[in-house]
């Protein structure tokens, strides 16, 4: 039931009751307020609609919630439709595929796949400390497992924080401008660290 000032509930019939007793002083519900609840409703599904789209491209990508609403408005407009079209579509890729329009999919699937920079990181600002490789090691662990959770439930707004908290630590750490090539940066950090150490060959005598 909708609720209504003062305490009361409105029933389906547009009469405010409370505590059983109908209010006689509460008018019934008219057409307007019948429409301006519809429109609030739908404001309401637009709203969880982009949220959960900002929490699938923040985990795919990945990147923050910011560039994440970037990349939806980018490929909403490439595809011609609403935000709100392209946020059900991406919302849908993980949970209906079926229901994705394949136009808008692609849309979307070719705007991540620029948000995932081809280039390779750019060198850290003179002066930054790069963390040991044990320690990125920790952090790449911890993104990829906010990703995962992220990717399965992105309406949660405290997975989507923690993502975003990741994603920008891994930023700063890396001396990186955006997430993706921080990801990469400290994935090569930690690779080379594996690697035995360079022996030179034994030259002529």
């Amino acid at each position: 039931m909708i609720q209504s000032p003062a305490g009361h509930r409105r029933t389906e019939g547009g009469a405010a009751v409370a505590d059983g007793y109908a209010d006689e002083h509460t008018e019934p519900c008219t057409a307007a307020d019948t429409a301006a609840t519809g429109t609030e409703a739908g404001d309401a599904a637009a709203t969880a609609a982009l949220a959960g789209a900002t929490g699938v491209v923040m985990a795919l990508v990945p990147c923050t919630a910011e560039s994440a609403r970037r990349v939806l408005a980018e490929a909403a407009r490439t595809a011609g439709v609403t935000l709100h079209t392209m946020a059900r579509t991406a919302v849908a890729t993980g949970t209906r595929p079926a229901d994705a329009d394949p136009d808008c999919e692609l849309a979307l699937r070719m705007e991540i796949a620029n948000a995932r920079s081809p280039q390779p990181p750019s060198p850290p600002p003179p002066g930054t400390l790069l963390p040991a490789p044990d320690v990125l090691r920790g952090h790449l662990h911890h993104l990829r497992a906010v990703r995962r959770r992220t990717l399965a439930a992105p309406d949660d707004p405290a997975l989507r924080a923690a993502l975003e908290d990741a994603a920008y630590t891994l930023c700063v750490l890396m001396g990186q401008r955006n997430t993706h090539s921080a990801l990469i940066a400290a994935e090569e950090r930690v690779a080379a660290h594996r690697l035995p150490p360079y022996a030179a060959p034994d030259g002529p005598a």
